[in-house]
């Protein structure tokens, strides 16, 4: 496995998971956005199951799609690993599905998976801070 981070940034790594050997690529500006949608989408899916009425799913949902997202705390979830592992995986294996990506993951590599997930880019320092620390 390759060390060097300009190494993965340009060819991405290769990586055994349960038997088998899967290419990684980074992870862009994009596969982020991705991830901060499919949050929400899944905060708004939670409660338009949850939530009779009407009035107060708007409202709640409104508050969502308002909201900001601590992706540094999602990323540390199963399903955070899962879905940025997708993102990683879906580059180079366009055929795996995020169900596929989910049964690979278990309680056994979860850790190894995350720390490797985090070397192609999956950590995100927060983009409010880094911008008051421009404007000083």
């Amino acid at each position: 496995m390759t060390d060097k981070l300009e190494d993965i940034s340009k060819s991405g790594i290769s990586v055994e998971i349960k038997d088998k050997e899967y290419e990684l690529s980074v992870l862009t500006i994009g596969d982020l956005a991705d991830f901060r949608q499919a949050i929400k989408g899944k905060r708004i899916k939670l409660i338009q199951e949850n939530i009779e009425n009407t009035e107060e799913r708007i409202i709640l949902i409104s508050k969502i799609l308002d909201s900001q997202i601590n992706e540094t705390a999602e990323m540390g979830t199963m399903s955070g690993v899962c879905f940025l592992l997708w993102k990683s995986l879906q580059k180079k294996q366009k055929d795996l599905t995020l169900k596929d990506v989910e049964e690979m993951i278990d309680l056994e590599n979860i850790g190894e998976v995350s720390t490797i997930l985090t070397r192609l880019g999956g950590k995100v320092a927060n983009p409010t801070q880094r911008a008051e620390k421009r404007k000083k």
